[in-house]
């Protein structure tokens, strides 16, 4: 489970050209941010996200709320987290079904949620430019949406946590 901020202050990438010519690409230099919270399961591909206009503990509450009630009443979920000051904060409201394990400080290669932001940012939200914030939660939403289950399988893979669960 991680938190990704996209927006105005986007992201420049490669693109195609015809050979010889020089290509214009214009960086957005604005404020405006989004939020995806996202939860992935790396074995499955399965996947819960909420786009928010801020991050907060209110924000977290609900993303857990929605995540636990995404799985069976007999399923438990483990959610890997890093050590974002909300996801300690006393305000949050951790449902009966899930269990925080929290990364180590300063390891965020360590969760697979870091990958598919990576690969977010480099295939959707790359060479943008947004006049407001509801351009900028559409945007994260159509990324969202154009996820499989097999692309995040591919995406999200870790050694580590292929050796925790013995597969």
């Amino acid at each position: 489970m991680d938190e990704m901020r996209f927006g105005m202050k986007g992201v420049l990438k490669k693109i195609w050209a015809v050979k010889g010519s020089r290509p214009i690409q214009i960086k957005q230099q604005g404020f405006k941010s989004g939020y995806v919270f996202g939860a992935v399961n790396p074995e499955t591909g399965k996947r819960v996200g909420l786009i928010f206009s801020n991050v907060d503990t209110e924000t977290v509450n609900l993303f857990l709320e929605m995540t636990s009630e995404s799985v069976e009443k007999d399923v438990h979920i483990i959610l890997v987290m890093d050590n974002a000051g909300y996801h300690g904060a006393k305000e949050m409201k951790v449902p009966e079904n899930i269990t925080i394990l929290p990364l180590p400080p300063y390891s965020p290669e360590l969760n697979p949620a870091e990958r598919l932001w990576h690969w977010m940012r480099g295939q959707y939200l790359c060479n943008r430019v947004f006049k407001n914030i509801s351009q900028i939660l559409e945007a994260g939403c159509d990324a969202w949406n154009k996820l499989t289950d097999s692309l995040v399988q591919s995406i999200c893979a870790v050694s580590w946590l292929s050796e925790v669960l013995g597969s």
